[in-house]
């Protein structure tokens, strides 16, 4: 069997200063001086994930197996409902085919390199400007958006242990086929001004107050009570949530493969938290728990392409951006490394959805704050069981 040459991969922003193609915003400034800090601390925590390598590659081995044990991919939206018989799919240097499925048993590949579907925590400067604080707690966060459907399979390890880390709560968000982030759907993300999706059609549940409980200091909400929401258009939830890892340290989310705006590429945002609180409404206390890892991930070009070229992701007016034009994810490719995730189609086109892998190395002794302050107030859309998935 062949596999993809060997990269080790940086999850999430490399903080360089004087970043362009970042849309406004979207990172601090980074003075020079600490430039040289942080590529230290990258390269310190990449050498403690790279002693991980065995286990991480036995992680996604494993995780891969048993979905070709289980003969056909979860998605269940507009058909996606099984392969050809007798193939799987997946991906090698950008080229997404099918192949024949031998034994859906086959042992682990030995590794002595991390792969290329494996992330290590770099040091982030900022979750970006389109976080919204306390989202729901769901898998499903596709609501009615158009576009392919994306299974996103996502492991974790903790680089201290090397063990898979189980209850850790993985949170992600993205913007739609068009280029709009829920809750700033009127919100420019750069020139040219941005291109509002249509709104989401499906029926609302009850409407709960989901923003920070007021409190004293210390409580929830902080000193105070409740930051401002800052920058908001709208209270729609569309393509965020977060959901925890099961006992071996994965989860899966079903979303669809984002668009573009204009200045960046494709990606999704996600973060990671241990000691996390759900509240009864269903969401989750941001700033509450412990915050490990804040990130982004990224996708081929050549898969990207396939993407943008279809009618619902082509009906925008915003200018696409290519992964070689992104100075986010070129400062994350540094040195080698590579933030992509390992992606394969479940049929023959694209049209019938993807399935991505991506294993996020976790220190968790590093501990990261969220900068945003907006809050959404409403929820709209009732919370999805995290059981089942698996």
């Amino acid at each position: 069997m062949v596999f993809p040459s060997l990269k080790f991969v940086t999850f999430g922003l490399v903080a360089m200063g004087g970043i362009v193609g970042a849309h406004p915003g979207d990172d601090e400034f980074i003075h020079p001086a600490d430039v040289g800090r942080r590529q230290l601390e990258t390269t310190g925590r990449h050498i403690q994930a790279r002693n991980c390598a065995p286990q991480i590659a036995t992680h996604i081995a494993a995780r891969k197996a048993k979905r070709a044990l289980a003969g056909k991919p979860r998605m269940h939206r507009r058909g996606i409902d099984s392969l050809p018989q007798g193939t799987s799919p997946w991906r090698r240097h950008g080229q997404i085919v099918a192949r024949a499925v031998g034994d859906a048993t086959a042992d682990a590949p030995t590794y002595t390199n991390i792969q290329n579907t494996t992330c290590v925590t770099a040091p982030e400067v900022t979750e970006g400007p389109y976080y919204i604080n306390n989202e729901l707690v769901r898998n499903d966060i596709r609501e009615d958006q158009g576009g392919i459907d994306l299974l996103l399979d996502i492991g974790v390890i903790d680089t201290t242990t090397c063990q898979p880390l189980e209850d850790a709560f993985v949170e992600i968000w993205s913007c739609n086929a068009t280029g709009s982030y829920a809750g700033f759907t009127q919100v420019s993300l750069g020139p040219p001004p941005n291109n509002t999706a249509p709104l989401p059609t499906g029926t609302e549940t009850a409407t709960t107050t989901r923003g920070p409980p007021t409190g004293g200091p210390g409580g929830p909400g902080g000193p105070g009570g409740p930051p401002p929401s800052q920058g908001m258009s709208d209270q729609l939830t569309f393509l965020r949530g977060g959901a925890p890892t099961n006992e071996n340290g994965i989860l899966e989310f079903k979303t669809i493969y984002p668009g573009f705006y204009t200045g960046r590429t494709i990606h999704i945002h996600a973060m990671v938290q241990t000691n996390y609180t759900v509240f009864s409404n269903g969401t989750v206390a941001s700033k509450l728990g412990d915050l490990h890892h804040i990130g982004q991930i990224f996708f081929d070009d050549a898969l990207n392409d396939q993407v943008v070229s279809l009618p619902t992701y082509s009906n925008t007016t915003q200018t696409r951006t290519l992964n070689e034009q992104d100075g986010i994810l070129q400062g994350a490719n540094t040195g080698g490394y590579n933030t992509y995730a390992d992606a394969e189609l479940f049929g023959e086109s694209i049209e019938d959805g993807v399935l991505a892998y991506i294993t996020i190395g976790v220190d968790t002794s590093r501990h990261v704050n969220i900068s945003s302050t907006n809050y959404a107030q409403t929820i709209t859309w009732e919370a999805t069981p995290t059981t089942g998935l698996f």
